[in-house]
């Protein structure tokens, strides 16, 4: 009876001492993870009433290797359409790669874009962004993301005339997270983009992404992130065919919380129904 009484002792002990060890592997991991990666993908207010539209965004990082920001991958794959000229709905699934891993789905999206000002009419295009996202691992939070989309046409640049107009567009974008093993961090994500209107099919400008861990509520402690580049934007109109549009970009990482540089690309079709 002692000799069972031992073994089971042992055998408790053996188990506790494997399930700290768990625990305190899992939280290293967690610790040692890189920053979740940002999207960079800027959404404009103005709606392309009864038009269906397939679109794809992408990036990709670079960094030192074994510095856990190189290589890190984004993939996501869009179709919309415009019932009225105030509101486009889109279904989204989103494919992530973090550094040293393949790509894996991560995700199903529902966007919402709604122009709340007709084009031009006043100081500046208004419109509002909504989507709710479902993860696709069982033990990962669902979260809603939300904000302004602000977008402005000016004839010159702080009374410079360039000879062609600029627009500028700017997206603030807050998320909050919902549903088992959520964090109560309200997190902002900043997009701003400003080109020169050269002609349709080629449109050079520079652009801004910015994130920080928390606005309200507490901190996931990750360090606030800023990104500036160019990019080039254009479409090209084949009529009864629809139109392709595209974006590509190469952005800088300007603090040491993100990484050398990434490379980002947009690829729309659009067809009017």
């Amino acid at each position: 009876m002692m000799f069972q009484g031992f073994s089971r002792d042992a055998a408790a002990r053996r188990l506790g001492a494997a399930t700290l060890g768990l625990i305190g592997a899992g939280a290293a991991a967690i610790a040692l993870a890189p920053p979740a990666h940002a999207d960079f993908e800027l959404h404009y207010p103005i709606i392309d009433y009864r038009e269906f539209e397939f679109e794809h965004n992408g990036d990709t990082t670079f960094d030192r290797r074994k510095s856990g920001l190189n290589n890190n991958q984004s993939y996501t794959f869009e179709l919309g359409y415009a019932p009225v000229w105030w509101w486009e709905p889109e279904f989204e699934a989103d494919l992530n790669a973090p550094p040293g891993q393949n790509s894996a789905f991560t995700g199903t999206v529902f966007e919402n874009t709604f122009q709340l000002t007709p084009q031009g009419k006043y100081w500046a295009d208004l419109g509002f962004f909504a989507e709710f996202s479902h993860a696709a691992g069982r033990t990962e939070p669902d979260s809603f993301t939300f904000g302004p989309l602000v977008q402005k046409q000016l004839p010159d640049i702080f009374g410079v005339d360039l000879g062609y107009d600029t627009l500028h567009t700017l997206n603030l974008l807050v998320s909050k997270e919902v549903g088992s093993n959520r964090q109560d961090a309200t997190p902002l994500s900043i997009a701003w983009q400003s080109r020169l209107r050269l002609n349709a099919y080629l449109e050079p400008g520079v652009e801004y992404y910015g994130s920080i861990s928390s606005i309200a509520g507490s901190s996931t402690g990750t360090p606030v992130q800023h990104r500036l580049g160019p990019v080039l934007v254009g479409q090209y109109n084949m009529f009864q065919y629809g139109k392709f549009k595209y974006e590509a970009g190469y952005l800088f990482g300007l603090n040491a919380a993100t990484e050398r540089g990434a490379i980002r690309w947009r690829f729309e079709y659009e067809k009017a129904f």
